[in-house]
């Protein structure tokens, strides 16, 4: 029996695009952003009605959304500022240790 030499692969031409892998796995990264896209939206949809805010010194009135949107904000914005403060820290603390 004679062992068969496989075919070289042809090269592929220039402008041509790669092929997809073909495996039909699903891009998931795309189907997550796509979920997280339509429950923003009902989320908005369900949430239109008007609340009375207490800012501390005054009231106001506002979308639900909009409340919570402010309330998310400000608690990220809290967090990246300690967070900050803390790294800070750090990183004075370390420089004194190694000067002295």
């Amino acid at each position: 029996m004679s062992e068969q030499t496989p075919l070289p692969e042809s090269p592929t031409p220039k402008g041509t695009p790669p092929k997809a892998k073909g495996d039909g796995s699903l891009p998931w990264g795309l189907v997550i952003v796509g979920a997280v896209v339509v429950y923003a939206v009902l989320f908005v949809l369900f949430n239109d009605d008007r609340v009375e805010v207490s800012f501390v010194f005054f009231s106001a009135e506002a979308s639900l959304v909009v409340a919570l949107a402010l309330a998310v904000a400000l608690g990220f914005l809290l967090g990246f500022f300690v967070e900050a403060l803390r790294t800070r820290r750090r990183r004075e603390r370390a420089q004194k240790k190694a000067a002295g």
